[in-house]
């Protein structure tokens, strides 16, 4: 009995009985009931029972994409959980400031008031709405990332001192007006979107770990985008000014 004793002290305290889970994900940082435990794609050891399993885009990020699942496993026993980190998708209006709403297979929600940024796991269709403006609607796909809508100047919405009767002011002219606006309007956008591009392309060249890192080809494709986007930037405030000359002159 005393031997059989001493042999139990020699071999120590048992050993938890483990199990392992993987996560099936192209990347991401994993965290095990709130303890980082490794990357995705490795085999990870956790205590045999119900886990909760985090992905993280970036552990340390201020507000990391994340995506969860929770987990039984038995003693000995492995698991491997796909998880897909959700899309952002940054929303601008022009005007900005206009109430953005999400439907998906019929059912609305309020995402705030533009420009924001909302993650999103799949197709949808974007409302905006401004007093004054005409509501626009436009669909956007799972993979997208930014989306710019333009919302045109209602009709009855026109500033009341292109309507006031004066010599020099016929309907010609208003429309005239009007056409000015909405193309500075469509340049604007075209300038946002091209900034938005650059802007991405980058992040994907300067970023470590990324595969287009140090990529020249990305580099010059970011200058070609900002270059585009400089000069309808340039025709939008050309408009703008075009528009200020014109009502001056009146």
């Amino acid at each position: 009995m005393i031997r059989l004793a001493f042999l139990l002290l020699l071999a120590g305290p048992a050993v938890a009985q483990t199990a392992h889970v993987r996560v099936e994900a192209p990347a991401g940082e994993v965290v095990v009931d709130g303890v980082r435990a490794g990357a995705a794609g490795e085999w990870i050891g956790v205590e045999a029972g119900t886990r909760e399993v985090v992905l993280l885009d970036d552990a340390q990020a201020w507000d990391p994409r994340r995506a969860s699942a929770t987990v039984t496993v038995a003693a000995g026993d492995s698991a491997t959980v796909a998880l897909s980190l959700p899309t952002r998708l940054r929303v601008e209006t022009l005007p900005i400031r206009a109430l953005v709403v999400r439907e998906r297979n019929g059912v609305r929600d309020t995402l705030g008031t533009a420009p924001l940024t909302v993650e999103t796991d799949g197709p949808a269709v974007l409302i905006a709405a401004l007093d004054g403006y005409q509501e626009v609607r436009q669909s956007v796909g799972a993979g997208a990332e930014s989306v710019t809508l333009v919302l045109p100047l209602r009709a009855d919405a026109v500033p009341e001192t292109a309507l006031l009767p004066t010599e020099r002011s016929t309907l010609g002219r208003t429309l005239i007006d009007v056409g000015i606006g909405a193309a500075a309007l469509a340049a604007g956008a075209v300038a946002v979107h091209y900034k938005f591009r650059a802007d991405s392309a980058d992040d994907r060249y300067r970023a470590e770990g990324s595969a287009d890192f140090g990529n020249e080809v990305v580099r010059q494709e970011a200058l070609r985008l900002d270059r585009y986007s400089a000069v309808a930037l340039g025709a939008m405030q050309v408009g703008i000014g075009a528009l200020a000359l014109r009502f001056v002159l009146r």
